[in-house]
C-alpha cells in the first residue's frame, strides 16, 4: 500500500495501522474500495454530500460560490460529506484518521449507531457521536434523535489548542466501556458517554474543505 510524503511518525503510524488494524486503507487514488463504505447523510439537511478523489486523498465537495462564513452558516449542509465503515464493532473500538482542513474546520471521525435506512440504499444517522477537530482543538459533540423532537444535540466534551489550517494531524478516538479518549496534537481528553453497545466508526467532512488521508479502526480490546 502507497503512502504519500508525511512526518516519519505519520508514516510509522500509518504502517503500523495496516499491519495491525482490523481494517485500514489509504484514501490515495487505487488505494480504497468504496464498496467498504456506507453513505449516510445528516438528519439536519436533505443534502446527500458528495466525496472528491485526489492523488493522496478524498476530500468533501464544497460549493465554489460560497464564503468561507456561509461554509460555516447558512450553507454548511451543502459541504456535509459523511460515510461508516460498513461493518459495525461490538465492544471496545480504536479508530483513527489522518486529516487536515483548508479553513478553519471541520472534519471528524463519526461513531454511529445503526443509521436509518430510507428509500432505496440511503441512510440517516440516528444516535451518533462527532469528534471534530477544528482550529481552536477538539469537540465532542452527542447526537440524538427522536420522532418527536428531530435531531438534537449537545457538546459532551473539549480541548482547547492551536490547530493550522492545511498541517495534517492524526486523530485517534477510543471507546472502552462507557468511556472516550481522544488524542490529537499531544492533547488527550476524556468522557463518559453512555453510547449502544454496536457501533459504527467512519468519517464526515464539513464547514469547509476537509481532507483525509488515512483511516484505520482495531477492535476487541487491540
Amino acid at each position: 500500500m502507497h503512502y504519500p510524503a508525511c512526518t516519519p511518525r505519520v508514516l510509522t503510524e500509518a504502517r503500523s495501522a495496516v499491519a495491525e488494524a482490523t481494517y485500514a486503507c489509504s484514501f490515495a487514488t487505487g488505494q480504497w474500495n468504496a464498496e467498504d463504505w456506507l453513505p449516510v447523510r445528516s438528519p439536519r439537511w436533505t443534502f446527500e454530500g458528495a466525496w472528491l478523489q485526489e492523488a493522496d486523498h478524498i476530500r468533501n465537495s464544497v460549493p465554489l460560490d460560497a464564503s468561507p462564513a456561509a461554509l460555516q452558516g447558512e450553507r454548511a449542509g451543502e459541504t456535509y460529506a459523511s460515510m461508516l465503515h460498513r461493518h459495525s464493532v461490538k465492544s471496545s473500538l480504536r479508530v483513527r484518521a489522518e486529516l487536515s482542513f483548508d479553513e478553519c474546520m471541520a472534519p471528524l471521525i463519526t461513531l454511529a449507531a445503526e443509521p436509518a435506512e430510507e428509500s432505496g440504499s440511503a441512510r440517516v444517522y440516528r444516535e451518533h457521536v462527532e469528534v471534530v477537530l477544528f482550529n481552536q482543538g477538539i469537540n465532542v459533540w452527542h447526537h440524538r434523535w427522536t420522532a418527536e423532537r428531530g435531531p438534537y444535540w449537545h457538546r459532551a466534551a473539549w480541548s482547547r489548542f492551536s490547530a493550522a489550517a492545511g498541517r495534517r494531524y492524526v486523530l485517534e478516538v477510543e471507546r472502552v466501556g462507557t468511556d472516550l479518549t481522544v488524542r490529537c496534537a499531544g492533547s488527550v481528553l476524556g468522557v463518559r458517554l453512555a453510547l449502544p453497545e454496536t457501533l459504527y466508526a467512519g468519517i464526515t467532512g464539513c464547514e469547509g474543505t476537509n481532507r483525509f488521508y488515512h483511516f484505520a479502526m482495531w477492535s476487541g480490546g487491540q
